[in-house]
């Protein structure tokens, strides 16, 4: 049987490692990690409570740091626009600690007009990376800024689940985060590393009926892309890679002159 040519073998293993980086690359791993935001990303959300209907918008701001009496903090300000059906649009600002999503600050608008609260340490979200069964229970005070008045707030979070799941927006590996960790009350927040964010938010009642969800539609998360540009980038290199080498191979080949070859001399026979 003929063996195929070396430059066909070549090409075939070359082929071969680039398919294994393409189908690798898009697998998350088990754990979900912290995100590293950057300005300008943003998450879009359609949000359902009962009938109501809205979407809600996250922008991510400039960075800038927070002082607190536990200590200095480095923060996003965030923006949530929420737009219900009617177009009536509200914005509420808050400042957020991306190692553990934890909210520093917030302003908050009541019938009695806007308040701004912070929270001492920042109320973390998620303590990362996040795996199956990982929990925490965690403590902070609630301060009301410009009023003396506060109050100590406990509080947990429990990993329950770890899937694929599908939005609008497209299909992420998640973490899901239970808020609190017992209770018949509660939020789900499925969180996903490419995102960057949460992808999905649910919040049931003590009867423990869903009341409202909110999915991702649309988003820009720079750091999740810089991924997908290195991935394609070294595709791309490892593509120019084997075309060089075919390339040479081929000059080699085609430089030999046609025509018949002498064979090689014989090994002249053993002596007596």
């Amino acid at each position: 049987m003929q063996r195929p040519p070396r430059s066909l073998v070549l090409a075939l293993a070359i082929v071969f490692a680039l398919a294994s980086i393409v189908a690798i690359a898009p697998r998350a791993a088990a754990a979900q990690n912290r995100p590293s935001w950057t300005q300008g990303d943003f998450w879009v959300y359609a949000r359902t409570a009962g009938s109501a209907t809205s979407t809600v918008r996250v922008d991510v701001n400039e960075r800038t740091t927070l002082t607190l009496t536990s200590g200095t903090y480095g923060v996003w300000h965030v923006t949530t626009t929420t737009t219900d059906a009617n177009g009536n649009a509200t914005v509420q600002h808050s400042w957020i600690q991306e190692s553990n999503l934890g909210l520093a600050k917030a302003n908050f608008s009541t019938p009695f007009g806007d308040l701004q609260v912070t929270f001492d340490p920042p109320l973390a979200q998620a303590v990362f990376p996040l795996s199956i069964n990982a929990q925490w229970s965690l403590n902070t005070t609630v301060r009301l800024v410009n009023i003396a008045f506060s109050f100590p707030l406990a509080y947990s979070g429990t990993v329950i689940a770890e899937h694929s799941t599908t939005v609008v927006a497209g299909s992420f590996n998640v973490a899901v985060i239970r808020n609190p960790s017992v209770g018949t009350a509660h939020d789900e927040n499925s969180y996903s590393e490419g995102a960057g964010n949460n992808v999905k938010q649910e919040s049931y009642d003590g009867n423990g009926n869903r009341v409202a969800e909110q999915e991702l539609t649309a988003y820009r998360y720079q750091s999740g892309l810089v991924g997908l540009l290195l991935i394609i980038g070294g595709v791309v290199v490892l593509a120019a890679i084997a075309i060089a080498v075919l390339a040479v191979m081929r000059r080699r080949k085609m430089a030999r002159p046609p025509g018949p070859y002498p064979p090689p001399p014989e090994a002249p026979p053993p002596g007596p």
